[in-house]
């Protein structure tokens, strides 16, 4: 697919890669099941199950679209200037296009800084402030879990971020291997 989880840009590829793997998977068992009926001249043969068959990953290459279908990538220039900013604290880490899901519902983040035990989200768009709350209590009740107790907030513009982010540069401060871990784990 060629872009990782957490880099900007996810998203974008992930939903095309999605839709492009149900074409192809739908169009084969679409051209299995007319050559079975077109070779033997009725619906009952072999490859008319294979057809079937074949409808069940396109059904899940479906699902995974649609579940990316309400979100979009974070915009490359915005990204860009968050990254700057986060890249000049050695010890903190960015990332984008964060969709992760939680036992309650699918959350998506544009982007997160990392820095020791400060967390810092973006999440754009948000008619919704319940669900920020629900990010901020899914990160700090699942590291707490971890044995790590954290700060975050989630900002809704990328100026807010940027701001917050250039605040925290003088920290030198390394991320503790439990969130890392818990990030990965996101990410999987």
């Amino acid at each position: 697919m060629g872009v990782r989880k957490g880099t900007n840009g996810y998203i974008r590829r992930k939903k095309r890669w999605q839709l492009l793997m149900t074409v192809v998977i739908a169009a084969v068992s679409v051209g299995l099941f007319l050559l079975g009926w077109l070779a033997v001249g009725t619906t009952k043969n072999l490859l008319t199950v294979v057809a079937v068959l074949g409808a069940l990953p396109a059904a899940k290459a479906l699902v995974g679209y649609i579940m990316f279908l309400p979100y979009k990538s974070f915009d490359e220039n915005e990204f860009a200037l968050l990254r700057m900013a986060g890249e000049k604290n050695e010890s903190g880490h960015i990332y984008s296009d964060l969709v992760f899901t939680s036992p309650q519902s699918v959350m998506h983040l544009d982007a997160l800084y990392v820095v020791g035990k400060e967390l810092v989200g973006l999440r754009l768009a948000d008619e919704k402030a319940k669900k920020q709350g629900e990010i901020a209590s899914y990160f700090t009740d699942s590291l707490k879990k971890r044995g790590v107790t954290v700060h975050m907030h989630i900002f809704k513009t990328p100026a807010e971020m940027l701001e917050r982010i250039e605040s925290l540069s003088d920290r030198n401060e390394e991320i503790p291997e439990e969130i890392t871990e818990f990030i990965r784990m996101i990410l999987a």
